[in-house]
């Protein structure tokens, strides 16, 4: 009788165990940073959209500035309107550290424009680039760019997306421009409280260390991050990466048997409201090789926390900050 006990509890115990490792989100999940770039056809990005698991896409475009707006219509009928728009702050070189600001300025100035007379329900803005590490791939040739809050291109960029009442996203890159985080930091603190009524969100967790995390939550109620690129696709991405032809700087949230490190998962549920899940794909392989993959981290990551945070990061933030007036189930 004892050993038929140990047994039943033995059991017990190992099917609880593999029930909560295996616990999936099957909520609705918001993409609220993604992207289309020159190399994918309207198309493949429809299809890509339509065959995985996320109800709503905020997309941001790339490419020819005159085409933007045209595109955007195209995937957005080809995916019956899976897709909301955010308009582009970087074509026009804006992050071109040798471009004219004031012409990447007028960029998006022509952009907003574009989409008023196009009679597109623009719901934001796409990430504005503060930092950005070179980049040296077939795909992307790039120098790179180090600015900060207080550079006059940044500066006017906001004024702009200050001018709507959507969120303000902005791309820094803590690690990968190391000597200047400190400076960032201060000044994300400082823009906070300058505007609290605006909420900012940072692309990519920011490269943040958690004691960073940590600062910005203490010190602003309006900063927040976005969780593109910090899955175990990433890391796994960055160990073939050879210094010096992209950025080494990323940070991921997940532990080696791809589940979210504990430290992260505990921030996650004590501040549900200071996350927005992205997926941020750009180029035709983030859409076509790797998005199932990634949709299925995050699903996996969210079945983790608490069921409002899970509900709050996959959806519930990013329909009150981008105003989306969809219904989270």
């Amino acid at each position: 009788m004892k050993k038929l006990v140990i047994f039943f509890l033995a059991f017990l115990f190992f099917n609880l165990k593999n029930t909560n490792a295996e616990t999936i989100y099957n909520g609705t999940l918001i993409d609220a940073h993604s992207q289309v770039g020159i190399l994918i056809k309207d198309e493949e990005v429809s299809k890509e959209i339509n065959d995985n698991d996320v109800y709503l896409t905020l997309l941001s475009m790339r490419g020819k500035h005159e085409n933007a707006t045209k595109r955007y219509k195209s995937i957005k009928k080809q995916t019956q309107g899976k897709v909301r728009y955010l308009i582009s702050t970087k074509l026009k070189g804006f992050a071109r550290k040798k471009r004219d600001a004031n012409k990447a300025i007028s960029g998006i100035k022509e952009l907003k424009r574009q989409a008023i007379n196009s009679k597109i329900n623009y719901v934001g803005f796409g990430e504005i680039i503060v930092q950005h590490a070179p980049h040296d791939h077939e795909k992307l040739k790039y120098e790179g760019i180090n600015l900060n809050l207080k550079s006059y291109r940044i500066k006017k960029a906001i004024d702009i997306v200050f001018e709507d009442d959507v969120p303000i996203i902005l791309h820094v890159e803590l690690n990968d421009y190391e000597e200047d985080s400190k400076k960032i930091l201060d000044q994300l603190v400082e823009i906070g409280n300058e505007h609290p009524d605006k909420n900012f969100l940072l692309m990519h967790m920011a490269q943040i260390e958690l004691k960073e995390a940590k600062f910005i939550f203490k010190n602003t109620k309006n900063v927040h991050f976005i969780t593109s690129h910090s899955d175990p696709y990433r890391a796994k991405n960055e160990k073939r990466k050879r210094l010096g032809k992209a950025q080494t700087g990323w940070i991921t949230l997940f532990n080696k048997k791809e589940n979210l490190k504990k430290k992260w998962k505990n921030l996650m549920n004590e501040n549900p409201h200071r996350f927005v899940f992205a997926i941020d794909n750009v180029f035709d392989h983030h859409w076509k090789k790797n998005y199932k993959e990634r949709v299925y981290f995050w699903r996996k990551a969210l079945g983790s926390l608490n069921k409002k945070t899970a509900s709050l990061i996959a959806c519930g933030n990013a329909n009150t900050y981008f105003k989306l007036e969809i219904q989270c189930k």
